[in-house]
């Protein structure tokens, strides 16, 4: 067995005995490891949709102007490396096996004096952050596992903190109403650091707000209305002035799909432009159109596309992307997270035009079952050989089990 083989077994055997943590046995564990997040410029992004997305334009951007970034971000599609990354790269298999062993002494030791055994979330995290500090990382793009107050990532000083749409989503641990989701999220704002987020609903920008005033943290507001677009010049781009959105401008070419996208383009370029304002449009510019993110609108095989949008604003989202952009013949495979929201976004699916048709696979322990995947595969496979354009959405484990499936060969 490589040491990778043993690094990666042994954190998925962590995946069933090890629960979340508090942030001080987090905290804990990380002075063990010699403080390495007291060396990084970060940069802290949470929220409900997006936060991903936002991930990959700020990783884009940096890395485009010449900043070795380093990104922690979750979930994963197929392989645990995509999770930490240095230059828009996936750590190799050797750094992971050397980091993790570092990170494995330091959690024994902690466990040895009365700590807690981190969670898989956490253990990763940990090995983020040491490899950030030993690959000279300049800038590290944090992406919150889930909330933002009590996440584990929330330990960190940033130098901005950045805040996605929010929705609905995980109500059984964040609450059940904006407000008390928003107050999660808003978690991650931090004394004197300025915070940036989208413009959304009032109730929820009256949390951040009043957060941010409470921290003494400057706050700013982004829309897609921030972004200003001229036909004549491409790369006219102003972030932090309010403009019109110019919604028959096809200037700006983003390199992830879906309207929604703009919004998540111009909070991260504000972002960038406010730590890094001597920065090139055109280097903001193109950024943004190179960027790339597995597994939203990913067409990982002709005519097969996943997507991990998995709650109802992104299923929203999901299908009015569909209507701009796909009027092809289409069939959904779907497979629903959340038994809450698994009617609404249902009836929003049915309602896409050119339907042929909607397969409903479960999800079991984190897992698509084999006898369920397997029939909808292969349903999937006809249709798309026909012309047919085939969706895989609802759920990060039905758009991996798709993506892996392919890549080791079971289209025929």
């Amino acid at each position: 067995m490589t040491d990778f083989e043993e690094a990666r077994n042994y954190l998925n055997h962590v995946t069933g005995f090890a629960k979340k943590t508090s942030l001080s046995n987090v905290q804990w564990i990380l002075d063990v490891l010699g403080n390495p997040e007291k060396d990084l410029f970060m940069i802290h992004v949470a929220g409900t949709n997006g936060k991903g997305s936002v991930c990959a334009f700020l990783d884009s951007i940096l890395t485009g102007a010449g900043i070795r970034t380093g990104r922690f971000s979750s979930p994963h599609l197929i392989r645990m490396e995509e999770r930490i990354q240095i230059g828009g790269r996936e750590i190799s298999e050797k750094r992971f096996s050397e980091v993790y062993a570092k990170v494995k002494n330091a959690v024994f030791q902690a466990v040895k004096e009365g700590a807690d055994h981190p969670s898989f979330f956490e253990f990763l995290f940990f090995m983020s952050l040491v490899f950030f500090r030993e690959e000279h990382a300049e800038v590290c793009i944090i992406e919150t596992g889930m909330g933002g107050r009590h996440d584990a990532t929330n330990v960190i000083m940033p130098r901005l903190s950045v805040i996605s749409a929010v929705s609905l989503d995980h109500q059984e641990f964040l609450g059940n109403t904006l407000q008390l989701i928003a107050a999660e999220k808003a978690g991650i704002i931090k004394p004197g650091v300025p915070v940036i987020c989208l413009r959304q609903k009032p109730e929820v920008l009256r949390v951040f707000q009043e957060e941010a005033a409470h921290k003494d943290s400057e706050f700013l507001t982004i829309s897609k209305d921030n972004l200003i677009f001229s036909e004549k010049s491409s790369d006219y781009i102003d972030f932090l002035r309010k403009s019109a959105y110019d919604k028959k401008s096809e200037c700006l070419k983003l390199g992830l799909l879906g309207d929604f996208q703009y919004e998540n383009a111009a909070l991260a370029a504000a972002a960038v432009r406010l730590l890094f304002p001597d920065l090139k449009r055109r280097t903001v510019f193109n950024g943004l159109s190179s960027a790339f993110l597995a597994g939203r609108m990913e067409e990982v095989s002709p005519n097969i596309f996943i997507d991990g949008g998995h709650n109802l604003q992104a299923a929203e989202a999901f299908c009015h992307t569909l209507e701009k952009y796909f009027p092809q013949r289409k069939l959904i495979v779907f497979a629903p997270s959340h038994k809450k929201e698994e009617e609404g976004i249902l009836k929003l699916l049915t309602e896409v035009e050119n339907l042929e048709g909607i397969i409903k696979v479960p999800v079991v322990n984190r897992e698509i079952p084999e006898n369920d995947f397997l029939k909808a595969y292969k349903t999937m496979i006809k249709k798309s050989e026909e012309g047919v354009l085939c969706f895989c959405i609802g759920s990060f484990y039905l758009a991996g089990k798709v993506k892996t499936f392919i890549l080791n060969g079971g289209r025929k």
